[in-house]
């Protein structure tokens, strides 16, 4: 170390005896007497020092394993998370006592006896009795069928504990049964379908069909439809009858019920529903393809929503839609392939109707097959969401239409007694253009006035017989898809109720009534329901 210019540093060694106040200053003066180039030196420990610190027993350090163990291991306070969680080991302290002894439990007794005490029917103190009880306790004279009555009913009402169970229907009433369904049966067959003598025979099946069993209520429907009995009110009864014997019937019998449903156009969602469920469980027991097809057939045309029962039929149907044969093809509605198969399932059909050739040639094939396959051409290419289908139904249903508009005849469907009245109110009465009829591929158009066209809607045949609706009418889905495709054509419908028109009696509010719909289109007139004149 070089000294400052001027001064001098004195070096002294350092002594350990010396003792050193750290809070005095230091000068220069004062540093002069000590050495600070001298090395430090500190006390030693000895190895007596670091074994009586460490428990060593000798003073080279040895120590052996237990002492090792004894000083490191933590103890059981060391390991708690905290200070008032138990020992991990607390639960097995006591395990040291059952580990070499058997464990003997006395064996059970061999009678068990059960005591019981009622004190329901014990009464009540007086202090604990409320003064309302004595009243509730009282028997309702409701209750009380003896007071006030002659004694037969006296006995009636006694006896009832101890009737037996219902017994089955008497013989008459059966007898009164099958002599009505052959009554009705007969009718049919003879050709004796007036309104009135049909009114008379659905008020005597509303009194027998609640006994009736299954196969007679089919054969009262069956009548009743055939016969175009326009009454809702017996297809409803009969629809709450069946549903009471769903459960029961056979799977057969089941198909046959929607059937005819179908053709009555009874929509009712409950009896759908109770059947769909029966047809559900039965589907992978005894049901073939031809009643699938038939229970699809019905869920199109009633327009019945079952997604679980409709996904169910056409997973079954998917693998055999290649198999079909010409009357399964057949068997199938247009309306039910555009509104109730899936795009998968539709194309799968399609293709096979396109390998079958289903429709070709026209001359050979049937009117009522070519106007089936004719009106599914239709719906497919006038649909707004079509399907993507394979080049091969593609090219079938080209010629299909090619063949059919050059080769096929159709008759066209005369006027109706209502269609030819309007006819002549508006040809004499309002002087207006009109042409009877023009036929426009499959459809056979009536009242035609430039691009539009008047439709007399028929309130048995164009709509659905709906109970507890409030007197709404539902198109049936015919109908919809025959106005979607003629709208989809161009043209401008105009619908009429065909009741409206009946129950005007003169020519007058006759021609009112064309006017206001030629008009305002489709709507309840005023004068609609009356008879003598306009009501204000």
């Amino acid at each position: 170390m070089t000294a400052l210019p001027g001064q001098e540093l004195a070096l002294s060694t350092y002594d350990a005896s010396t003792t050193f106040n750290a809070s005095a200053p230091v000068t220069l003066g004062s540093a002069r007497g000590a050495d600070f180039t001298a090395r430090r030196t500190y006390p030693r420990r000895t190895a007596a020092d670091r074994a009586a610190r460490w428990g060593a027993s000798t003073i080279s350090g040895e120590e052996g394993f237990e002492k090792f163990r004894n000083r490191t291991m933590p103890t059981t306070e060391d390991i708690k998370e905290n200070v008032f969680d138990k020992s991990a080991a607390d639960p097995f302290r006591h395990d040291s006592q059952y580990m070499a002894s058997h464990i003997c439990i006395a064996p059970p007794e061999e009678k068990l006896e059960l005591t019981l005490k009622d004190r329901r029917n014990r009464p009540l103190p007086s202090s604990l009795r409320p003064a309302a009880l004595d009243v509730l306790e009282r028997p309702l004279r409701c209750m009380d069928r003896s007071g006030g009555l002659p004694a037969s009913d006296r006995e009636f009402f006694e006896g009832v504990a101890s009737r037996a169970p219902p017994q089955p229907i008497p013989a008459m009433t059966q007898k009164h049964e099958d002599e009505f369904v052959e009554t009705v049966e007969t009718s049919l067959r003879d050709g004796q379908t007036q309104a009135s003598l049909w009114d008379q025979y659905a008020k005597r099946a509303e009194e027998l069909l609640i006994t009736m069993p299954f196969e007679k209520v089919m054969r009262v429907l069956k009548a009743f439809v055939l016969a175009k009995y326009r009454g809702v009110g017996i297809y409803t009864h009969i629809g709450g009858e069946l549903a009471k014997e769903v459960k029961n019937a056979s799977s057969t019998r089941l198909c046959q019920a929607l059937h005819w449903l179908a053709r009555a156009g009874l929509r009712d969602q409950t009896l759908m529903t109770l059947t769909g469920n029966e047809v559900l469980l039965r589907l992978s027991d005894d049901f073939v393809l031809d009643m699938y097809i038939e229970v699809l057939n019905v869920h199109a045309k009633l327009d019945i929503r079952n997604p679980r029962l409709v996904s169910a039929i056409l997973r079954e149907m998917a693998p055999v839609f290649a198999e079909f044969g010409r009357d399964q093809c057949c068997a199938l509605a247009p309306v039910t392939v555009m509104n109730v198969l899936s795009d998968q399932a539709r194309v799968a059909y399609l293709s096979r109707c396109a390998d079958l050739g289903m429709g070709l040639p026209v001359r050979m094939t049937k009117p009522s097959v070519l106007r089936q396959f004719r009106l599914l051409e239709d719906c497919l290419r006038l649909d707004y969401h079509p399907t993507a289908l394979p080049n091969v139904v593609q090219l079938w249903l080209q010629n299909l239409k090619c063949e059919a508009d050059a080769q096929d005849v159709v008759e066209p469907v005369p006027l109706s007694p209502v269609e030819d009245d309007i006819l002549r109110v508006l040809r004499q009465e309002m002087d207006v253009a009109v042409t009877p009829w023009i036929q426009d591929g499959i459809f056979t158009l009536h009242l035609i006035m430039g691009k539009t066209v008047l439709e007399v809607l028929d309130s048995y045949g164009d709509y659905y017989a709906t109970p507890a609706m409030g007197g709404q009418k539902l198109l049936r889905t015919d109908t919809k898809l025959r106005q979607q495709l003629l709208w989809r054509r161009g043209w401008r419908l105009l619908t009429l109720e065909e009741e409206d028109w009946t129950k005007l009696s003169d020519d007058l509010y006759k021609k009112d009534l064309l006017e206001d719909l030629l008009v305002n289109g489709p709507r309840r007139h005023r004068y609609v329901g009356a008879n003598a004149g306009p009501h204000f």
